[in-house]
């Protein structure tokens, strides 16, 4: 997987600090979840993984690592495939520019809200550096 300049190396100094922290430790309990989840769905709320039922509290989820690496690798692979069609492009292998822009514009969008995301998830950090125990 190749490494997106300016976000690699910042996640990976913050993977020591993000550690200790887990989803479970931010869960409310199981009691108070179902009843959450329960009135979502009586005020015709979509609940999230719900499918026409109420969802566990021992359901696994993604972590938040395993998220954020998925989507690091869609960026990279929308960015793979621009760099592809531009290549057939001036080869002459490929004559529909109107798909060869549309997997350029695909990767910058992607690129763009990666790196929102990445500013949001450093501003956060900082935050939580901020705070005093």
């Amino acid at each position: 997987m190749a490494v997106i300049p300016g976000i690699g190396n910042e996640l990976a100094g913050m993977g020591g600090a993000l550690e200790g922290f887990s989803s479970e430790s931010f869960e409310l309990g199981a009691g108070a979840e179902a009843r959450v989840l329960r009135e979502m769905q009586n005020q015709g709320m979509k609940v999230p993984g719900s499918e026409g039922r109420v969802a566990g509290a021992g359901e696994a989820g993604k972590s938040f690592m395993d998220v954020l690496q998925g989507s690091l690798d869609q960026v990279n692979r929308d960015q793979v495939q621009a760099d592809q069609s531009i290549k057939e492009m001036v080869a002459g292998r490929n004559k529909n520019i109107h798909e060869t822009m549309l997997a350029i514009e695909r990767a910058d969008s992607s690129m763009k809200l990666m790196m929102q995301v990445r500013n949001k998830v450093l501003d956060a950090y900082r935050e939580i550096m901020r705070m005093q125990v």
